[in-house]
C-alpha cells in the first residue's frame, strides 16, 4: 500500500452496518418523542378543563381524585401511543426491503459515502440537513424526511465513534448536530 493510500485510510471510518428491528423502532419514537408528549399534555389540559367547566363547585378532594386521574389516562395514552409506533416500526421494517440490506459507510473530513446492493451515494457535510444521536444511533439527516441510519454498536471501535463525532463537530454548523446528554 502507498503511503498516500495509507494516510487516506488513517482518516477515514468504515462502518458496515445492518438494522435490526430494534433500530427502526429507536428512531420512530425518537422522532415522535414531542408529538407524544405533546398530545398527553393537551388530553391532560383538555379534560382538566372539562371537569372545570361541568363543575366548578367541586372539594379539594374531588377535584385532586379527577387530576390524578387525568394524570393517570394521560401517561397510559403516552405508552398507548408509544405502542402503536412500535407496530407501525414493525410494519414498516419488514415491507422494507432496502433497509433491511447492509450498508457501508466511509466517514472522512470531505464528507461521507454510503452503499447498500441498491444504492450509493457521496455526501458533502456542507449538505447535510442534520446529524442526532439517540441512545443507539446515529442520524444523518439528508432533508426533513430522509435519514441515514447509523447503528452504534456497529462502529468497529469506541475511538471510531470518537473520532466520527469530532469529524461531525468540525464540518457541520454546531446549530446543526445535536449530542446525546450523558445521564
Amino acid at each position: 500500500m502507498d503511503p498516500k493510500e495509507a494516510d487516506r485510510l488513517n482518516h477515514e471510518i468504515v462502518v458496515e452496518a445492518m438494522l435490526d428491528l430494534k433500530d427502526v423502532e429507536e428512531l420512530n419514537l425518537f422522532f415522535t418523542r414531542s408529538s407524544r408528549l405533546m398530545l398527553a399534555v393537551v388530553f391532560f389540559l383538555i379534560v382538566i378543563g372539562i371537569v372545570l367547566l361541568i363543575d366548578g363547585s367541586r372539594t379539594g378532594m374531588e377535584f385532586m381524585i379527577a387530576v390524578l386521574s387525568d394524570l393517570l389516562l394521560s401517561v397510559i395514552l403516552w405508552f398507548v401511543y408509544g405502542w402503536s409506533i412500535r407496530r407501525k416500526s414493525v410494519k414498516a421494517f419488514f415491507s422494507d426491503q432496502l433497509l433491511r440490506q447492509r450498508h457501508t459507510f466511509v466517514f472522512s473530513e470531505m464528507g461521507f459515502q454510503y452503499a447498500s446492493d441498491s444504492e450509493s451515494g457521496k455526501v458533502r457535510w456542507s449538505e447535510i440537513y442534520e446529524v442526532r444521536e439517540s441512545r443507539n444511533l446515529y442520524l444523518i439527516l439528508l432533508s426533513t424526511s430522509r435519514t441515514l441510519i447509523v447503528p452504534k454498536d456497529d462502529f468497529a471501535t469506541e475511538r471510531d465513534r470518537t473520532r466520527f463525532r469530532g469529524i461531525v463537530e468540525s464540518n457541520v454548523k454546531a446549530s446543526r448536530f445535536h449530542w446525546r446528554r450523558e445521564r
